[in-house]
């Protein structure tokens, strides 16, 4: 082997650089992906405090990732329509590594509609959404109305 690279310096030489420049092009790529953020979009619903009555439901956007996301907007897909709530929110805002956000929407709001999914846009325009809400929210007016009822 050695022979061969004594006689042959310069294909050696090439050969090194191709392993180099290939392990470091599959290097580059690892750190790109683990550089990225890593989004989830959740939903539950709940009390904001325990003096209010009224039921929320919650969507959460959690980065995961070490990147920053700018998030632009919010609100719940409806077919092709979405609800964003005309209130003041917290949004635009930067979104860290490691960092969550909280947005809400009153549950009574949405009686009588069918909501697909909650999502969050950022500044680029694309979309991170929910696992569906129709069931959660279906259960969720079920049940008040079998309460209600028993009144």
């Amino acid at each position: 082997m050695i022979d061969w690279i004594k006689n042959n310096p310069t294909l050696a030489l090439a050969i090194y650089g191709a392993i180099l420049s290939t392990i470091a092009i599959f290097w580059n790529i690892y750190n790109s992906y683990q550089d990225r953020p890593k989004i989830s979009v959740k939903t539950h619903i709940g009390f904001y405090s325990t003096d209010t009555k009224t039921k929320l439901l919650f969507v959460t956007i959690v980065n995961k990732g070490k990147r920053s996301v700018y998030l632009s907007s919010f609100g719940l897909r409806s077919g092709k329509g979405d609800l964003i709530p005309n209130r003041i929110t917290g949004i635009p805002c930067e979104l860290k590594g490691g960092e969550s956000h909280n947005e809400w929407f009153d549950v009574n709001e949405l009686k009588n509609r069918q909501f697909d999914f909650a999502w969050y846009r950022d500044a680029t325009g694309k979309m991170y959404k929910s696992k569906s809400i129709k069931e959660k929210l279906n259960n969720y007016f079920k049940v008040n109305e079998n309460n209600q009822g028993k009144r």
